[in-house]
């Protein structure tokens, strides 16, 4: 029996609470980038990102802020600018050759800022510049990859090679209430997926498979607080199918592969993944008027959506706009009242049929673009195409 409805259920993952950020200091600290006032210019850039936070005299003393599992570490030496975190220590009875190879071939590559060292057993990821050569811009990508990369490959890393993490910033366990939730949510999610997946197969259509595929990553992703290996597994498996410029078959195959072994995690496994973490930069995004207006506003997406919702193919129109929806959520952060916007959308619908489902977001979206967003900007995407009479695809 095809699948009749979705529950959207309440998110587990706490929003991180993070001051707005002052674009008056970043501008600020570009102009005395300008003026070669280079030590002023890191405090500025600093405060930009970590407004919580006091900026020392980085010459005299360094600083350590925790983005995640991750403790970075920034300091001044004469006039270089040096930014690390440890990721691991070896040990002499893991399996050290092979825990190399994986950051030689995983964790660095030709062209990229940071790179992993290895000081004595400890393996660091590490950035160094003249402050001559660091734009405040160039600054605030270091401060925000760097942490994020090690973030998303410690935990695995315990797992896969024994290594020991004598750095790493401990994630606060879920209490048992919020497992049970958390365990329910995960189990109907990829029930859920399964199912859509056998009408995305059905269909044949680039646009469901699009859409399917941001839903099951970012639904996850919005309620869960995920860390570690299944995050590592989950991410892995979503930088391939919710690829649009993909190969569709590969897209496919990978997905319902995802579906199969995420739908295997049990209560145990996915309790050592799940946890909340501290965060003293924004981790998302920072939504504005005009992405509400390019993806819920009256583009050539929301076109498409409104002509799939009158000629009756209300199940395509709700995936659509579920996945806009939840890629707004799961990777952006919002004023409140935005926020509570978006969500009351989707609380609205829960459980409802397909019709009730794309007519109320459907109409939820028109009134949010319109009270919250801005005016004449372009979609984000172009609308996939449909795959041509008889070109199928088999996983």
């Amino acid at each position: 029996m095809a699948i009749a409805t979705l529950q959207f259920p309440t998110p587990i993952r706490r929003r991180a609470k993070v001051a707005p950020r002052d674009f008056a200091r970043r501008d600020r600290a570009i102009e005395l980038f300008d003026a070669l006032d280079f030590e002023e210019s890191i405090r500025e850039t600093l405060g930009y990102l970590l407004p919580d936070l006091e900026i020392p005299n980085l010459r005299h003393e360094g600083m350590c802020f925790v983005q995640g599992s991750a403790r970075v570490r920034i300091r001044i030496d004469q006039d270089r600018v040096l930014l690390s975190t440890e990721l691991a220590a070896l040990r002499a009875d893991a399996p050290a050759t092979a825990a190399l190879r994986y950051f030689l071939s995983r964790l660095s590559s030709t062209g990229q800022m940071f790179q992993p060292r290895l000081r004595d057993a400890s393996i660091t990821l590490e950035f160094a510049d003249s402050w001559r050569l660091l734009h405040p811009l160039k600054l605030i990508e270091m401060l925000q990859r760097l942490p994020s990369e090690a973030d998303s490959n410690d935990a695995w890393m315990i797992e896969e090679f024994a290594i020991d993490t004598p750095d790493r910033e401990p994630i606060a366990e879920l209490d048992d209430d919020e497992l049970n939730v958390a365990a329910t949510i995960w189990r109907d999610h990829w029930v859920a997926v399964d199912e859509l997946m056998v009408e995305c197969r059905r269909r044949r259509s680039l646009r469901f498979l699009d859409a399917l595929s941001t839903y099951t990553a970012d639904q996850v992703r919005y309620t869960l607080p995920l860390y570690g290996v299944v995050r590592a597994r989950l991410n892995d498996s979503a930088d391939t199918f919710t690829d649009k410029d993909g190969n569709p078959t590969r897209r496919e195959s990978t997905l319902v592969k995802c579906i199969k072994e995420m739908r295997k995690i049990g209560p145990a496994e996915l309790k050592s993944s799940l946890g909340h973490a501290r965060y003293a930069i924004n981790p998302l995004r920072e939504g504005s008027p005009s992405l509400l207006t390019s993806i819920l506003g009256g583009g050539s997406t929301m076109q498409t959506i409104g002509e799939l919702r009158a000629s009756g193919r209300a199940l395509e129109a709700s995936i659509e706009l579920i996945a806009d929806y939840y890629y707004l959520l799961a990777h952006h952060s919002w004023a409140p009242e935005i926020e509570t916007a978006l969500r009351v959308a989707l609380d609205q619908v829960s459980g409802k049929p397909w019709r009730d489902i794309a007519d109320g977001l459907w109409s939820q979206a028109n009134v949010i673009a319109r009270v919250h967003g801005s005016h004449g900007e372009q979609d984000r995407d172009e609308p996939s195409q449909e795959y041509p009479a008889g070109n199928h695809y088999d996983a």
